[in-house]
Formats: C-alpha cells, structure tokens, sequence
C-alpha cells in the first residue's frame, strides 16, 4: 500500500502512542527493529534507490500488519 507521507507519519504516531521502547536490534544493514515492551515491533527497511523507506507495524492489536512505502 502507498501513501503519502504524512498519512504514513500520522498513522504510525496512531499507533505506536504510549508504547515503551524495550529495545532496537539490526538484524540486517538495511533495516532497524524498534521493540516495544507490549510485544509491538517497527520495522524500518531502506529500499532499493529512490524507493525511500518502508515502515512495518506489528503486534499492535490491529487487524492487519501496516506496511507502507
């Protein structure tokens, strides 16, 4: 799914309120874990040349993982 910035930015910030970071890990160069001590995680990933970054949400009691680009 492809949004514009700012609906990606409010809707992260929706979701991840009041969470407390538990800690960040790098499994891979391009991507950064942010883990969350509710079991949430935020995947950064960098992708491929002007394809900038894609942001995954997890665990957070949606419906659906939010992933976007």
């Amino acid at each position: 799914m492809i949004m514009n910035l700012k609906a990606e930015a409010k809707l992260a910030s929706e979701m991840l309120r009041g969470k407390v970071v538990a800690r960040v890990t790098r499994h891979r160069a391009e991507e950064i874990c942010v883990e969350f001590t509710d079991g949430a995680r935020l995947y950064v990933d960098r992708k491929p040349e002007d394809e900038g970054l894609e942001l995954s949400i997890t665990g957070t009691g949606e419906d659906t993982d939010k992933r976007s680009r």
